[in-house]
Protein backbone atom coordinates (compact mmCIF):
# COMPACT_ATOMS: atom_id res chain seq x y z
CA UNK A 1 0.00 0.00 0.00
CA UNK A 2 1.48 3.77 -0.98
CA UNK A 3 2.29 5.93 1.70
CA UNK A 4 0.74 9.25 2.06
CA UNK A 5 3.32 12.19 2.26
CA UNK A 6 1.99 14.29 -0.20
CA UNK A 7 -1.09 16.06 -1.29
CA UNK A 8 -3.82 14.30 -3.25
CA UNK A 9 -6.60 15.76 -5.75
CA UNK A 10 -9.71 14.18 -6.59
CA UNK A 11 -12.83 15.19 -7.41
CA UNK A 12 -11.14 18.28 -7.24
CA UNK A 13 -10.59 18.25 -3.52
CA UNK A 14 -7.06 18.00 -2.21
CA UNK A 15 -6.30 15.57 0.35
CA UNK A 16 -3.33 16.26 2.89
CA UNK A 17 -1.53 13.63 3.82
CA UNK A 18 -3.07 14.21 7.40
CA UNK A 19 -6.43 13.64 5.44
CA UNK A 20 -5.07 10.81 4.16
CA UNK A 21 -3.97 9.21 6.88
CA UNK A 22 -7.53 9.99 8.72
CA UNK A 23 -9.16 7.96 5.79
CA UNK A 24 -6.91 5.04 5.97
CA UNK A 25 -7.52 4.96 9.78
CA UNK A 26 -11.50 4.98 9.42
CA UNK A 27 -11.58 2.31 7.07
CA UNK A 28 -9.35 0.29 8.78
CA UNK A 29 -11.08 0.13 11.91
CA UNK A 30 -14.71 -0.03 10.62
CA UNK A 31 -14.60 -2.74 8.17
CA UNK A 32 -17.73 -4.06 9.07
CA UNK A 33 -19.44 -0.94 7.54
CA UNK A 34 -21.25 -1.41 4.18
CA UNK A 35 -18.98 1.69 1.63
CA UNK A 36 -22.12 4.13 2.25
CA UNK A 37 -22.01 4.56 5.84
CA UNK A 38 -18.05 4.63 5.82
CA UNK A 39 -18.24 7.43 3.13
CA UNK A 40 -20.61 9.13 5.56
CA UNK A 41 -18.54 8.91 8.65
CA UNK A 42 -15.53 10.18 6.64
CA UNK A 43 -17.51 13.31 5.64
CA UNK A 44 -18.37 13.85 9.36
CA UNK A 45 -15.14 13.35 10.14
CA UNK A 46 -13.54 15.80 7.65
CA UNK A 47 -16.61 17.99 7.33
CA UNK A 48 -17.06 17.78 3.86
CA UNK A 49 -20.21 19.00 2.94
CA UNK A 50 -21.73 20.76 -0.03
CA UNK A 51 -23.07 24.51 0.19
CA UNK A 52 -26.02 23.54 1.30
CA UNK A 53 -24.50 22.02 4.43
CA UNK A 54 -25.18 18.06 3.08
CA UNK A 55 -23.03 15.81 3.14
CA UNK A 56 -20.71 15.10 0.16
CA UNK A 57 -21.03 11.29 1.03
CA UNK A 58 -21.49 10.34 -2.93
CA UNK A 59 -18.69 12.08 -3.96
CA UNK A 60 -16.51 10.60 -0.81
CA UNK A 61 -17.51 6.99 -2.07
CA UNK A 62 -15.93 7.91 -4.92
CA UNK A 63 -13.05 9.10 -3.77
CA UNK A 64 -12.71 5.80 -1.93
CA UNK A 65 -12.74 3.97 -4.65
CA UNK A 66 -10.03 5.81 -6.70
CA UNK A 67 -8.11 5.43 -3.13
CA UNK A 68 -8.33 1.83 -3.09
CA UNK A 69 -7.50 1.52 -6.78
CA UNK A 70 -3.97 3.27 -6.28
CA UNK A 71 -3.74 1.59 -3.53
CA UNK A 72 -3.64 4.62 -0.94
CA UNK A 73 -6.14 1.89 1.18
CA UNK A 74 -7.77 -0.83 1.01
CA UNK A 75 -11.76 -1.22 1.30
CA UNK A 76 -13.74 -3.92 2.32
CA UNK A 77 -15.74 -5.91 -0.09
CA UNK A 78 -18.92 -4.08 -1.02
CA UNK A 79 -22.05 -5.61 1.50
CA UNK A 80 -24.45 -6.51 -0.46
CA UNK A 81 -28.60 -4.85 -0.10
CA UNK A 82 -30.82 -6.99 -1.05
CA UNK A 83 -33.02 -4.46 -0.57
CA UNK A 84 -31.66 -2.12 -3.07
CA UNK A 85 -33.59 -2.09 -7.07
CA UNK A 86 -30.93 -0.06 -9.01
CA UNK A 87 -31.58 0.82 -12.06
CA UNK A 88 -29.92 0.28 -15.20
CA UNK A 89 -28.48 3.87 -16.30
CA UNK A 90 -26.49 4.40 -19.06
CA UNK A 91 -24.15 6.77 -19.64
CA UNK A 92 -24.85 9.71 -21.18
CA UNK A 93 -22.94 12.86 -23.09
CA UNK A 94 -23.47 15.53 -20.13
CA UNK A 95 -20.46 18.27 -19.63
CA UNK A 96 -20.71 20.09 -16.23
CA UNK A 97 -21.01 24.05 -16.58
CA UNK A 98 -17.57 25.41 -15.87
CA UNK A 99 -18.92 27.54 -12.94
CA UNK A 100 -21.74 27.62 -10.87
CA UNK A 101 -25.02 29.37 -11.19
CA UNK A 102 -25.99 31.88 -8.34
CA UNK A 103 -28.49 34.12 -7.37
CA UNK A 104 -31.69 33.88 -6.24
CA UNK A 105 -34.88 32.85 -8.01
CA UNK A 106 -36.27 36.42 -8.71
CA UNK A 107 -33.13 36.67 -10.97
CA UNK A 108 -34.43 34.43 -13.50
CA UNK A 109 -37.70 33.31 -15.25
CA UNK A 110 -40.11 31.00 -13.70
CA UNK A 111 -38.40 27.26 -13.14
CA UNK A 112 -39.64 24.94 -16.10
CA UNK A 113 -40.96 21.63 -14.89
CA UNK A 114 -40.33 19.12 -18.22
CA UNK A 115 -42.62 15.57 -16.98
CA UNK A 116 -39.90 12.62 -18.52
CA UNK A 117 -41.45 11.46 -21.14
CA UNK A 118 -39.38 9.44 -23.72
CA UNK A 119 -35.83 7.04 -23.46
CA UNK A 120 -33.79 10.03 -23.92
CA UNK A 121 -34.86 11.96 -21.40
CA UNK A 122 -35.43 8.87 -18.94
CA UNK A 123 -31.59 8.22 -19.83
CA UNK A 124 -30.70 11.68 -18.66
CA UNK A 125 -32.35 11.63 -15.43
CA UNK A 126 -31.48 8.52 -14.22
CA UNK A 127 -27.75 9.31 -15.28
CA UNK A 128 -28.62 12.53 -13.25
CA UNK A 129 -30.23 11.56 -10.17
CA UNK A 130 -27.04 8.44 -10.19
CA UNK A 131 -24.18 10.50 -10.17
CA UNK A 132 -25.00 13.37 -8.22
CA UNK A 133 -28.29 11.90 -5.93
CA UNK A 134 -27.02 10.14 -2.54
CA UNK A 135 -29.07 7.48 -2.80
CA UNK A 136 -28.36 6.87 -6.60
CA UNK A 137 -30.68 5.98 -8.98
CA UNK A 138 -32.89 3.02 -8.17
CA UNK A 139 -36.12 1.43 -10.07
CA UNK A 140 -39.25 3.45 -9.29
CA UNK A 141 -41.85 0.62 -8.77
CA UNK A 142 -45.57 1.47 -9.57
CA UNK A 143 -47.19 4.34 -10.67
CA UNK A 144 -44.65 7.70 -10.81
CA UNK A 145 -43.82 11.01 -12.43
CA UNK A 146 -40.13 12.11 -13.08
CA UNK A 147 -39.23 15.74 -14.10
CA UNK A 148 -36.29 17.48 -15.57
CA UNK A 149 -36.27 21.00 -14.39
CA UNK A 150 -35.32 23.45 -16.27
CA UNK A 151 -34.13 27.61 -14.90
CA UNK A 152 -33.64 30.09 -18.20
CA UNK A 153 -33.05 26.79 -20.43
CA UNK A 154 -30.71 25.79 -17.97
CA UNK A 155 -30.82 21.82 -16.07
CA UNK A 156 -31.01 22.73 -12.52
CA UNK A 157 -32.84 19.60 -10.81
CA UNK A 158 -34.59 16.49 -10.87
CA UNK A 159 -37.74 15.06 -9.06
CA UNK A 160 -39.92 12.20 -8.90
CA UNK A 161 -43.13 11.27 -7.47
CA UNK A 162 -44.59 7.84 -6.90
CA UNK A 163 -46.93 5.88 -4.99
CA UNK A 164 -46.94 6.14 -1.06
CA UNK A 165 -45.11 3.87 1.29
CA UNK A 166 -47.58 0.86 2.52
CA UNK A 167 -47.69 1.72 6.15
CA UNK A 168 -46.35 5.12 7.91
CA UNK A 169 -47.30 5.10 11.70
CA UNK A 170 -46.64 9.05 11.92
CA UNK A 171 -48.72 9.72 8.54
CA UNK A 172 -51.67 7.24 9.13
CA UNK A 173 -52.64 8.95 12.84
CA UNK A 174 -52.13 12.22 11.32
CA UNK A 175 -54.94 10.87 8.80
CA UNK A 176 -56.95 9.28 11.21
CA UNK A 177 -57.89 6.26 9.05
CA UNK A 178 -58.26 2.36 9.70
CA UNK A 179 -57.07 -0.21 8.11
CA UNK A 180 -59.88 -0.92 5.67
CA UNK A 181 -59.90 3.06 5.11
CA UNK A 182 -56.28 2.99 3.91
CA UNK A 183 -56.45 -0.06 2.08
CA UNK A 184 -59.14 1.97 0.14
CA UNK A 185 -57.54 5.44 -0.03
CA UNK A 186 -53.68 5.23 -0.34
CA UNK A 187 -53.35 5.62 -3.76
CA UNK A 188 -54.58 9.45 -3.02
CA UNK A 189 -50.88 9.47 -0.95
CA UNK A 190 -48.07 10.25 -3.32
CA UNK A 191 -44.72 10.27 -2.21
CA UNK A 192 -41.92 12.73 -3.39
CA UNK A 193 -39.22 10.32 -3.91
CA UNK A 194 -36.28 11.91 -5.27
CA UNK A 195 -35.16 15.28 -5.15
CA UNK A 196 -32.00 16.58 -6.21
CA UNK A 197 -30.43 19.78 -6.96
CA UNK A 198 -27.45 19.75 -8.95
CA UNK A 199 -24.73 20.49 -7.14
CA UNK A 200 -23.61 23.46 -8.97
CA UNK A 201 -26.67 25.43 -8.58
CA UNK A 202 -26.22 27.56 -5.59
CA UNK A 203 -29.27 30.18 -6.41
CA UNK A 204 -30.78 30.84 -2.71
CA UNK A 205 -34.04 29.66 -2.14
CA UNK A 206 -34.36 27.49 -4.70
CA UNK A 207 -35.43 24.50 -2.92
CA UNK A 208 -38.08 25.85 -1.20
CA UNK A 209 -39.51 27.40 -4.58
CA UNK A 210 -39.35 23.98 -6.66
CA UNK A 211 -41.16 22.51 -3.92
CA UNK A 212 -44.16 25.18 -3.58
CA UNK A 213 -44.53 24.85 -7.81
CA UNK A 214 -44.17 21.26 -7.37
CA UNK A 215 -47.25 21.03 -5.46
CA UNK A 216 -49.17 23.13 -7.89
CA UNK A 217 -47.78 21.32 -11.10
CA UNK A 218 -47.88 17.50 -10.25
CA UNK A 219 -51.22 16.95 -9.05
CA UNK A 220 -52.93 18.03 -12.38
CA UNK A 221 -50.51 16.13 -14.29
CA UNK A 222 -50.98 12.93 -11.91
CA UNK A 223 -54.57 12.85 -12.61
CA UNK A 224 -54.14 13.20 -16.56
CA UNK A 225 -52.31 10.24 -16.53
CA UNK A 226 -53.47 8.18 -13.92
CA UNK A 227 -57.52 9.71 -13.91
CA UNK A 228 -57.28 10.47 -10.24
CA UNK A 229 -55.92 13.46 -8.21
CA UNK A 230 -53.85 13.52 -4.96
CA UNK A 231 -54.65 14.39 -1.69
CA UNK A 232 -51.69 14.53 0.14
CA UNK A 233 -47.85 14.89 -0.34
CA UNK A 234 -45.54 12.65 1.83
CA UNK A 235 -41.60 12.44 1.86
CA UNK A 236 -38.76 11.15 4.36
CA UNK A 237 -35.55 13.62 5.21
CA UNK A 238 -32.75 11.63 6.13
CA UNK A 239 -32.16 13.15 9.60
CA UNK A 240 -28.38 12.64 9.86
CA UNK A 241 -27.71 14.17 6.69
CA UNK A 242 -30.84 16.86 6.35
CA UNK A 243 -32.40 19.13 8.31
CA UNK A 244 -35.85 19.95 6.66
CA UNK A 245 -35.16 23.63 5.75
CA UNK A 246 -36.56 23.63 2.53
CA UNK A 247 -39.51 21.60 3.55
CA UNK A 248 -39.96 23.76 6.63
CA UNK A 249 -40.18 26.48 4.18
CA UNK A 250 -42.47 25.67 1.76
CA UNK A 251 -44.88 24.67 4.78
CA UNK A 252 -44.72 21.23 4.70
CA UNK A 253 -45.77 19.43 7.92
CA UNK A 254 -43.51 17.72 10.15
CA UNK A 255 -45.08 14.43 11.41
CA UNK A 256 -42.44 12.88 13.18
CA UNK A 257 -39.61 10.30 12.60
CA UNK A 258 -39.86 6.36 11.53
CA UNK A 259 -38.28 4.22 13.23
CA UNK A 260 -35.33 3.08 11.08
CA UNK A 261 -37.08 0.32 9.31
CA UNK A 262 -37.76 -0.62 5.24
CA UNK A 263 -39.51 -2.78 3.23
CA UNK A 264 -38.37 -5.13 0.55
CA UNK A 265 -41.14 -7.10 -1.19
CA UNK A 266 -43.13 -8.60 1.84
CA UNK A 267 -40.37 -8.80 4.43
CA UNK A 268 -39.63 -5.73 6.90
CA UNK A 269 -36.10 -5.35 8.07
CA UNK A 270 -33.86 -2.98 10.24
CA UNK A 271 -31.57 -0.39 8.45
CA UNK A 272 -31.33 1.77 11.37
CA UNK A 273 -31.13 5.22 9.04
CA UNK A 274 -34.01 8.00 10.69
CA UNK A 275 -36.12 9.95 8.69
CA UNK A 276 -37.88 12.73 9.56
CA UNK A 277 -41.02 13.06 7.83
CA UNK A 278 -43.23 15.61 6.11
CA UNK A 279 -46.37 15.59 4.04
CA UNK A 280 -48.31 18.46 1.99
CA UNK A 281 -51.55 18.59 1.88
CA UNK A 282 -52.89 19.15 -1.09
CA UNK A 283 -56.40 20.54 -0.20
CA UNK A 284 -58.36 21.63 3.52
CA UNK A 285 -56.64 19.70 5.93
CA UNK A 286 -60.78 18.72 7.01
CA UNK A 287 -61.43 18.16 3.61
CA UNK A 288 -58.40 15.30 3.10
CA UNK A 289 -59.00 13.41 6.05
CA UNK A 290 -62.64 13.54 5.66
CA UNK A 291 -61.98 12.11 1.76
CA UNK A 292 -59.01 9.61 3.08
CA UNK A 293 -61.39 8.09 5.71
CA UNK A 294 -64.49 7.55 3.56
CA UNK A 295 -65.06 4.01 2.11
CA UNK A 296 -63.13 4.87 -1.53
CA UNK A 297 -62.53 8.25 -2.11
CA UNK A 298 -62.11 9.49 -5.59
CA UNK A 299 -60.71 12.69 -6.36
Amino acid sequence: MRTSQENIVIRGREFNPTEIDLIKALVSSHSNLSRRKLSILICEKLDWRQVNGNLKDRACRDVLIRLNNQGVIALPDPISDFTTQTAGVKHVDFNEPSCDITGTPKNFPAPVFHLVQNNEERNLWSYLVDSYHYKGCRIVVGRHLKYLIYLDQQLIACFAFADAVLQLKSRDEWIGWDEKQRQANLHLVINNVRFLILPWIKIKYLASTLLGLSAKIVPAQWQKRYNYRPLVIETFVEKQRFIGTSYKAANWIYLGQTRGKGRSGMKYYHHGIIKDVYVYPLTRISRLRKLLKSGGATS
